[in-house]
């Protein structure tokens, strides 16, 4: 599954670049994809608060406060390919700058050739990035298509139910693996914690040692079990 978040002002501006988006979709991935639309910034927060998996953002600048905030997103979702939307209205020293680092640029009013040529290049980059697997990403794969998950919010993952679980803030996402298999495969700073449980040790704020779980960032708590515990906390200890 390919996510794409869209802040544009108005609808119409949305329903042109939405057709545009889909063409090139179905000519450069074979993935499904889902399709998120605000019209605000308020509204693309309201949709931002269940921390979906962003793969690729459109972001209207003109939008009021659309700059501010699109530098507090980026923080959260520095992996994701972002196109800015904006027009001479704005300086490009607003946008152009590492913090924010678009990959693409369309300026308005847009006009469909300058559109077709702006997404023939951008999926061109894309489809590169998820051809090369994203090193900073966890794929996984369901007969949904390929989620890929950057590292940076996953959570842990649980071994149950014959599956593997992967787990961010708000989504889980099972897959066919063997636990063993898995921790060799991923890298440092993702520790084996329980015979169910690989947790992200970056994303850990404490260990409880009185109650044997490890307590996330998002307040979220994973187990783990006594043998687990002295390679926990001379992990806490090396960072």
């Amino acid at each position: 599954m390919i996510t794409h978040l869209a802040l544009l002002k108005k609808k119409a501006e949305y329903e042109q670049l939405l057709k545009v988006i889909q063409k090139y979709a179905a000519i450069y991935t074979d993935e499904m994809w889902s399709y998120l639309y605000a019209q605000s910034v308020s509204g693309a927060e309201a949709l931002l608060a269940a921390e979906p998996v962003l793969d690729f953002i459109s972001w209207d600048v003109t939008v009021k406060d659309a700059l501010t905030a699109l530098e507090k997103m980026r923080s959260f979702h520095r992996d994701a390919f972002l196109m800015v939307v904006a027009d001479i209205s704005v300086s490009p020293m607003a946008y152009l700058k590492p913090g924010i680092f678009p990959g693409a640029l369309l300026m308005k009013p847009v006009n469909r050739q300058d559109l077709e040529q702006v997404m023939k290049d951008l999926f061109e980059v894309l489809t590169k990035r998820f051809d090369c697997g994203q090193a900073d990403t966890f794929l996984v794969e369901t007969r949904e298509g390929k989620q890929y998950i950057p590292l940076g919010q996953i959570d842990y993952f649980e071994a149950k139910e014959k599956k593997i679980f992967v787990r961010t803030k708000s989504c889980e996402y099972g897959f066919y693996d063997a636990l063993e298999a898995l921790e060799d495969r991923l890298p440092a700073g993702f520790v084996r914690c329980h015979r169910s449980y690989i947790v992200n040790m970056k994303r850990a704020r404490n260990l409880n040692l009185s109650e044997h779980v490890i307590v996330m960032a998002d307040d979220v708590e994973v187990p783990f079990s006594r043998s687990y515990r002295k390679a926990l906390k001379e992990y806490l200890k090396d960072e």
